[in-house]
């Protein structure tokens, strides 16, 4: 388990304070500190992390803690979330939807640090401890919303639902930098680029980015141009990324995996995730080892 915790304050001594802190009781654990309100919102999107401390009220910015809790169960649905506020009896009705669905472990009341923060260590330490114990709770919510993803029916959620469930797949192989929908110079749109910054020499070798493209279309084979396509967006990075995947919730027309063989050139490559091998990573007890074996068997293969 990826023990990263977002932490998201509009006062800046709070949050150098706070992480400062717990950083020194809970060593293995990375703490993310935010303040300003765009590194709020990037870092809702755009990293991953598995706990979030939220404080509700955020006289600074526009939105409250209330709105950011929406976004990260949203965003991130397998994310556990802190309530801290001096404020907590202002917003319990809005918190209490959210505490019935086991999205929010905690509210704590905001006092003095030596008070406070043993807390917070408690609530950090019981929710990562139940998690080492038994990992069943993650697999059937990764199972949970990969079939949310493939069976909604509005287009739009249906695409950001899949990119959003492939994003915390990496993030639970230890990825914390995850870019969603970046323009790059050539105009083309990347569904993900991960920064491949992981303690792991097997994966350290396969280049400093990893391009990621989802295809959420159960009832199709990814084609041949679908795969072309993507192999031009690794091409146009300046072999910054050598290694793409491809991850589809349907499945891969043989003429693709064809193409993929007769295109592959320079050490790039791109490695397909159709249903089976999502699947085999819901289901490992160890995803990260899953990943790398997919990735191992595919390039044997080719």
């Amino acid at each position: 388990m990826n023990k990263s915790v977002l932490i998201i304050d509009d006062e800046q001594t709070q949050v150098v304070s706070l992480t400062k802190a717990l950083k020194e009781k809970l060593p293995d654990v990375e703490f993310i500190p935010t303040f300003a309100e765009q590194e709020i919102l990037s870092a809702i999107e755009n990293k991953f992390y598995s706990l979030a401390i939220v404080d509700l009220r955020m006289d600074k910015y526009d939105f409250n803690g209330i709105a950011l809790i929406k976004k990260i169960i949203e965003i991130n649905p397998f994310s556990k979330i802190i309530v801290i506020s001096a404020f907590t009896q202002e917003y319990i009705d809005k918190l209490k939807p959210f505490m019935l669905k086991g999205k929010i472990i905690n509210i704590l009341e905001k006092e003095k640090f030596e008070i406070w923060i043993p807390k917070i260590v408690d609530t950090i330490n019981e929710y990562y401890n139940s998690i080492i114990e038994d990992n069943t709770p993650l697999q059937t919510a990764l199972l949970q919303y990969y079939a949310e993803a493939k069976n909604e029916v509005d287009t739009y959620k249906k695409g950001v639902k899949f990119e959003n469930f492939v994003s915390l797949l990496f993030g639970n192989i230890g990825y914390k930098d995850i870019k969603r929908r970046i323009i790059e110079k050539s105009r083309n749109e990347v569904d993900l680029i991960v920064r491949n910054e992981i303690n792991d020499l097997f994966l350290n070798k396969l280049g400093d980015y990893f391009l990621i493209e989802c295809k959420n279309k159960p009832d199709e084979n990814v084609g041949k141009n679908d795969f072309i396509q993507f192999y031009a967006k690794l091409e146009q990075t300046n072999g910054l990324a050598r290694f793409g995947f491809l991850f589809t919730s349907g499945f891969i027309a043989k003429t693709t995996l064809i193409e993929a063989v007769s295109t592959r050139k320079d050490g790039k490559k791109v490695v397909f995730f159709s249903n089976s091998e999502i699947e085999r990573l819901i289901k490992a007890e160890d995803i990260r080892k899953e990943f790398k074996n997919i990735i191992d068997e595919q390039v044997k293969d080719n």
